[in-house]
């Protein structure tokens, strides 16, 4: 690779890094990215990050191991990698769990990803939650958090909501 591509790929990167972190703190940025000879609007945006599936939910004395999949998605227009997705999760308004992912998440741009992680939790906190189970075992849940992006210790923010079935299994 000659030094001119070299230099010309490192400020990309650091385009896309600035311009993630940008849009993580709520400052909207625009980018042209060209692309084949044209010019092609791009905005940075964080990453969503949902709850897919409850896989199982298993009580083991004062714990419990809640078995989750995150969906974890890249509407921006870069490719990015996030490494150490942590997050606090609610179920219908309880705090019940907080957990992390393991190794890196490479999504392209427009890109999403299965993220299976087990989260440890207080077994009374979740058995409130359950007590008040309706018949569907439908639950609204609340996930806040944020992901290392790269390996460059910038931590990008997310807070999504929304509803997942939850069952004891």
């Amino acid at each position: 690779m000659r030094r001119t591509e070299a230099t010309g790929r490192a400020l990309a990167l650091l385009v896309v890094v600035a311009s993630v972190a940008a849009a993580a703190a709520g400052v909207p940025v625009a980018a042209a990215a060209q692309r084949e000879g044209t010019q092609e609007q791009a905005t940075a945006q964080p990453p969503r990050v949902r709850i897919e599936q409850v896989r199982s939910v298993r009580l083991q004395g004062r714990q419990a191991l809640v078995d989750l999949v995150l969906r974890v998605s890249n509407p921006g227009a870069w490719g990015v990698s996030l490494d150490d997705i942590r997050f606090r999760c609610s179920f219908n308004g309880t705090a019940t769990a907080q957990g992390h992912s393991t190794g890196a998440l490479n999504l392209p741009p427009h890109g999403n990803a299965e993220v299976p992680v087990v989260v440890d939790i207080d077994a009374s906190a979740l058995l409130a939650v359950l007590a008040a189970l309706p018949p569907d075992g439908v639950v609204q849940y609340r996930l806040d958090g944020d992901a290392e992006l790269g390996r460059t210790l910038l931590r990008i923010p997310f807070h999504e909501q929304g509803s997942v079935v939850l069952r004891v299994g």
